[in-house]
């Protein structure tokens, strides 16, 4: 079944993001859970730009429907690219004291992070 964005959006109650693109978290409370952890959707377009951000602490990466996701890391070994299929269930660990930054590639992505909250809702 193929879902259009605004579909998307509007099941799962999605905002929009001041850099673009939609998200939201889902924990506990005031949107962090009692550990800090946060688990989030970002819903990324085209016109969704990312810059780089620290990763305080190690985050998890996967892409659910839609387009792949390329997730970009840099760390003291240098900078890689990983793509994400989407409905693969395949999960990517960003580390901790890396920088990391995304994008879809092509149509939409429906991305969901593990991490902390970090003063970013997605």
């Amino acid at each position: 079944m193929e879902f259009t964005v605004d579909e998307v959006i509007d099941s799962l109650g999605l905002k929009p993001l001041e850099n673009g693109g939609w998200g939201r978290v889902m924990a506990a409370g005031e949107g962090t859970a009692s550990s800090g952890v946060v688990s989030v959707y970002r819903l990324l377009t085209p016109e969704t730009w990312d810059d780089w951000r620290a990763i305080e602490v190690e985050e998890l990466w996967t892409a659910y429907m839609g387009a792949p996701l390329e997730v970009e890391l840099a760390t003291e070994a240098g900078v890689r690219r990983e793509t994400l299929t989407a409905g693969s269930g395949r999960w990517l660990t960003v580390p901790a004291g890396g920088w990391v930054r995304t994008r879809v590639v092509g149509g939409w992505c429906l991305a969901g992070r593990i991490g902390t909250d970090q003063g970013r809702p997605a």
